[in-house]
């Protein structure tokens, strides 16, 4: 508001100024006073000080003028937005809630979106403090989905075989066609879908991959196949098959993008783990074999690189297992860390590891992991493999939602300068 009324005040004193200049008077006197009209804010002043601004007051102040309007909204603008860190945007966690039911078809799990809830959490004590807790401030109804993928202050998220891209900023949703898959038509097929946002920082594009699978096991005998499509999100935007000729795949873990590329973890029937790339803007694939690997992983940023963080032996003997891609984009390095004995009481409470998962990492590098199903009272664990530190955040607030049956619990966690203020097109 403070920095509304700036502008407003400059706005005005401009018109004045240019009114006073006409009648060849700059000064005016009042009772003795010599008030000289004060200079105007620099243009670049007032840009540098809106990117410090949330995206709910930069709506508002594209009611200024056109000139406003059109800035804010331009792509430049929304850019150097995201690459400002205010302490106005400090970082928040989003949480989906839904509520799953079967869909029509028996293949899939879905879920009714009247009955989901996209929670955005603050903290409500330092990140220090020992008795840190999260608590909701902003819940959005109707949205939120599964397979929550957060990049540049944009949420993408699945309902029911469907992408929606939604921008917390902007409060603008937009819902992404079907995929018409050829492999769909397989009838006896179990089918899944997954998508993946990447954006290409030489083109300032973004684009929504999404892999389209179908498994069947008849006689003993197993099939899987999988296709891929790229949607470019932009006006006029459609779905556009892309050629994939390496083995077909089921991804395994939700993806994320680095320097322009999208990175995700994948299975086949006959082989392990493989990390499955995706160069935005060629648009190529590639296929790279993971190291032996644990039971459960996760896969994360760490350090600018795609990182498997295996915490298989986690609740054993305190022991995660890191392992970085290097930049060739085929060989791996390892580090291994083993948790302080003093905090191993965080995670031998969890009496089943595979109920502990890693939604994502922080800018910091801090890793979420989120005990499934959640708890009660609400918890979730920071760990830092930096400083090999594992601490424990509580969430209050999110249940006691009317009509909710079956909860599912999504988080992905967004930094300060992660807030967009994009307009979607498609």
């Amino acid at each position: 508001m403070v920095m509304f009324l700036a502008l407003v005040s400059s706005l005005q004193r401009k018109k004045r100024l240019s009114t006073t200049k006409r009648r060849g008077n700059v000064k005016r006197r009042r009772q003795g006073d010599v008030l000289v009209a004060p200079e105007k804010i620099p243009l670049e002043l007032q840009i540098e000080i809106m990117t410090r601004l949330l995206g709910k007051s930069l709506m508002s102040f594209k009611c200024l003028s056109k000139f406003w309007s059109c800035f804010i909204r331009s792509r430049y603008f929304s850019n150097l937005c995201l690459t400002v860190a205010s302490p106005q945007r400090p970082p928040r966690v989003y949480m989906s809630l839904v509520d799953h039911q079967a869909c029509d078809s028996k293949e899939e799990v879905c879920h009714n979106p009247q009955k989901a809830r996209l929670l955005s959490l603050s903290s409500s004590s330092s990140s220090d403090s020992a008795d840190e807790s999260l608590e909701p401030d902003l819940t959005i109804p109707g949205m939120g989905g599964q397979d929550m993928v957060v990049l540049r202050g944009l949420i993408l998220y699945t309902v029911c075989r469907k992408a929606i891209i939604y921008n917390p900023a902007t409060r603008q949703s937009v819902t992404l066609p079907a995929v018409k898959s050829d492999i769909f038509a397989q009838e006896e097929s179990e089918k899944h879908v997954n998508y993946f946002l990447g954006h290409d920082p030489v083109l300032d594009q973004y684009k929504v991959v999404c892999t389209a699978v179908t498994w069947s096991e008849v006689d003993d005998f197993e099939t899987l196949n999988s296709e891929h499509w790229v949607f470019v999100l932009e006006a006029g935007g459609s779905w556009k098959k892309v050629e994939f000729d390496q083995q077909p795949h089921i991804p395994t873990k939700l993806g994320l993008c680095i320097n322009g590329v999208i990175y995700y973890l994948a299975s086949t029937w006959t082989s392990s783990e493989f990390v499955i790339s995706f160069d935005v803007r060629s648009e190529e694939f590639n296929m790279v074999q993971t190291p032996g690997l644990g039971k459960y992983v996760g896969f994360i940023e760490y350090v600018g690189k795609p990182t498997v963080f295996d915490h298989t032996h986690l609740r054993q003997n305190g022991l995660v297992d890191l392992w970085v891609m290097e930049d060739d984009g085929g060989s791996w390095s390892k580090k291994s860390l083993v948790l302080k004995p003093c905090q191993m009481h965080l995670v031998n409470g969890i009496t089943d590891l595979d109920h502990l998962y890693v939604e994502s990492a922080t800018q910091n590098g801090e890793i979420i992991l989120v005990p499934r199903p959640m708890p009660s009272p609400n918890y979730f664990l920071y760990y830092d493999p930096q400083k090999n530190h594992l601490r424990k955040v509580n969430v209050s607030g999110i249940f006691g939602h009317d009509g909710f049956g079956k909860v599912y619990i999504f988080f992905k966690h967004m930094d300060k300068s992660g807030e967009s203020i994009m307009h979607l097109e498609t």
